[in-house]
Formats: C-alpha cells, sequence, structure tokens
C-alpha cells in the first residue's frame, strides 16, 4: 500500500514538470536541432536549401575570422568569468558579515544592474564611454587625459569586459550569500575555539561546504558571459577592427547581414559543442575533487 501510495505521488510530480518541459523542447531543444539540420544546407534564407553535408564545417576550420572570433569570445570568458567570481565571492563575505550595518541595503544596491534592461544599460555605459563622456571627465581630473575606451584595439574588449562585470556581479553575490547562509554558524565557532584564523577558517570550511554553489556559479556564470550578445552589440557592435567581434556578433552577422545562414547554424553548433566541453569539464573537475 505504502509503496504504491510512493509511486502515485511520484507520478503525479511529472504533470507538474510538464508544462515547462513542453515550453522548454519548443524554445530551445527544437531550435537546437533545426540549427543541426540547417547546418548541412546553403541558405541565403530567400532560395531553396542546397545540400552540402559537412562542407560548412570544413569552411569553419579554415575560417581565420572564426578562428579569431572564437578564441577573442574564450578569452573573454575566462576573463571576465574569473573577475566575475572573484568579486561576488569577495562581495558576499563582505555583506555576510553579522557585523555590517544595512547590509541588505547594500545588497539591493548592488542587484540593481541584475534587474535593468541589459540593452538600455549598454546604451548608458556607450555614453559614459565617449570621449566627452563622464569616465573621461572623472580621469582628466587625475591624469590630465583622455582614454580610448572604444577607439582602441587594445582596449575596446576590456571595455566590454568592464561592464559585463557590472551587470552580472550581483546575481552571483547573492548565489554565493545563499551559500554562505547554509553553512553551519557553529563550525566557524567551533573552529575560533580551537584558534582558527579567519584565513584558516575560509579555506578549511567555508570554501569546501560551498563547492556545489561554486560548481553551479561557476557553469551558469561561463554559460551566461560565452553567450554574450547584447552589450558587445549595442556598444561596439564588434569594432573597432572587429576587436571586439564575440562568436554570438559572428553569428549574427553571417545570418542576418551576410544571410549566410547555414553557415551561421554550423557556427551555432560549434558554439553549442564548446560550452557543452566546457561545462562537462568543469563537473569532472570538482567531482574528482
Amino acid at each position: 500500500m505504502a509503496s504504491s501510495r510512493v509511486r502515485k505521488i511520484n507520478n503525479a510530480g511529472y504533470w507538474f514538470i510538464l508544462p515547462a518541459l513542453i515550453l522548454f523542447s519548443f524554445l530551445l531543444i527544437l531550435p537546437m536541432a533545426n540549427a543541426f539540420r540547417l547546418s548541412l544546407f546553403k541558405w541565403d534564407l530567400l532560395g531553396d536549401k542546397i545540400w552540402v553535408g559537412i562542407k560548412n564545417f570544413q569552411n569553419l576550420l579554415r575560417d581565420e575570422d572564426f578562428l579569431k572570433s572564437w578564441g577573442r569570445t574564450l578569452y573573454y570568458t575566462l576573463l571576465s568569468s574569473g573577475i566575475l567570481i572573484v568579486l561576488s565571492f569577495t562581495f558576499a563575505l563582505l555583506l555576510d558579515s553579522r557585523r555590517l550595518k544595512a547590509r541588505n541595503v547594500f545588497q539591493a544596491v548592488y542587484f540593481v544592474p541584475v534587474v535593468l534592461v541589459t540593452p538600455a544599460i549598454a546604451v548608458v555605459w556607450k555614453l559614459m564611454f565617449q570621449t566627452t563622456g563622464v569616465l573621461n571627465a572623472v580621469v582628466s581630473l587625475f591624469f590630465k587625459t583622455s582614454i580610448p575606451w572604444l577607439d582602441s584595439d587594445r582596449i575596446a574588449l576590456y571595455s566590454i569586459i568592464l561592464v559585463q562585470v557590472w551587470v552580472s556581479v550581483g546575481y552571483y553575490m547573492v548565489m554565493f550569500i545563499a551559500g554562505l547562509q547554509n553553512i553551519p554558524e557553529e563550525l566557524h565557532e567551533s573552529a575560533m575555539i580551537d584558534g582558527a584564523s579567519w584565513l584558516r577558517r575560509l579555506f578549511s570550511i567555508t570554501i569546501p561546504l560551498l563547492r556545489p554553489t561554486i560548481i553551479l556559479v561557476l557553469v551558469t556564470c561561463i554559460i551566461f558571459v560565452f553567450g554574450q550578445f547584447p552589450i558587445p552589440y549595442v556598444i561596439s557592435q564588434g569594432g573597432p577592427n572587429f576587436s571586439t567581434e564575440l562568436l554570438t556578433l559572428f553569428i549574427y552577422k553571417n545570418a542576418f547581414r551576410f544571410l549566410k545562414v547555414g553557415y551561421s547554424s554550423a557556427v551555432t553548433v560549434f558554439y553549442f559543442m564548446t560550452m557543452l566541453v566546457f561545462s562537462i569539464i568543469q563537473i569532472r573537475i570538482f567531482q574528482e575533487r
């Protein structure tokens, strides 16, 4: 009797997740499957689809523009994710302190950029990056010079990273705070009685117990940053001299500007496989440790 009742309860759970599964299938699984299909064709959105097999993938590996964009995206992702994780974890440690007054206010302030519309944020930052913008006005007060935030090939990508970090740090900070609050306070109190320093407690208690949260933050952060489109598109559109053309911009331009739908679909498949490899490697590393 009891086992049959448990089975009925478990089966009822599938009905609750069915709407989400249907929505997930229509919005993610089916478009991705269609991208796999289109990657085997040559199509310009207007004429008939021409079967080319794996030719798009062969051209992909010989395309220097694609390889540069892919490498640039990897660099952008790893640097942005590293900065985001360090800053968000640092802010979480500071705001999780019981001694900090009005910490809820600080949490809300850090989280505000997350709830704002990303294209609107990008427009504001683009104005701030101008030669006569706010940032150069502040820099000129101290250094009597200006910085070509968006006009220099060497600086433009780091300007985009700055915006990416500013937008996202509050989101991952909240995730770390949630993980910190799940750590029993008794563990820290016992360690303090034994004479453990703050650093000792950080590396022996806090970080090991935060492993599930760190995995979640790392995977979601890399996936989100790797697929970033609105910020580089609105601020620089890939310029100057393609120095900020990330893989998402490369896909967009080939699909809707050059009408190479089959080729851009092949890039999308390569993008998906890259993210899959990233996720598997991260999860395997943390599981082994």
